[in-house]
């Protein structure tokens, strides 16, 4: 297994909002394309509403802007509500990194971890690695997943 390159999470603000947006445009659109159900305009809107700088953080490797994520707290959970990260840096473990130390801190708070994914979405085989279970296998095109304290992966 190669190690996951050091990188860091530092806040984001209201404006890195576009370079969000594109990294977030760039991942779904062939995602939903291959579903037959992509509509740029809709997705757009649907991200600038979504977006919340106080929960989001930029993914820096070397110095470089190379994703971000979205992870909301909650009473009983965390919900990732997105991990985008350049197609050039994906695969070095860098996901699976933020994934394992959220599980962590929700391990020693008894708190799950919630997330959606579209259904053609290759992470969704990390995240079952990971311990995510699928809520309703027949949900579609997006899939709900969840993480519970004690499961045996974290």
């Amino acid at each position: 297994m190669k190690q996951c390159p050091t990188f860091e999470l530092r806040p984001a603000t209201p404006d890195e909002f576009p370079f969000a947006a594109e990294i977030y445009i760039n991942a779904m659109r062939p995602l939903m394309l291959k579903l037959g159900a992509w509509d740029e305009p809709m997705r757009r809107a649907g991200i600038r509403r979504s977006y919340k700088a106080a929960d989001s953080c930029i993914i820096v490797l070397d110095g470089i802007d190379i994703g971000w994520t979205q992870i909301s707290v909650r009473d009983a959970d965390y919900n990732i509500a997105q991990i985008q990260i350049l197609e050039e840096y994906c695969g070095l473990g860098i996901g699976s990194q933020i994934i394992r130390d959220l599980q962590l801190r929700a391990q020693n708070e008894g708190k799950t971890i919630s997330l959606s994914a579209v259904r053609t979405n290759r992470a969704i085989e990390l995240y079952k690695r990971l311990g995510f279970r699928i809520i309703d296998s027949e949900a579609t095109p997006i899939i709900d997943m969840v993480w519970e304290p004690d499961s045996d992966v974290c």
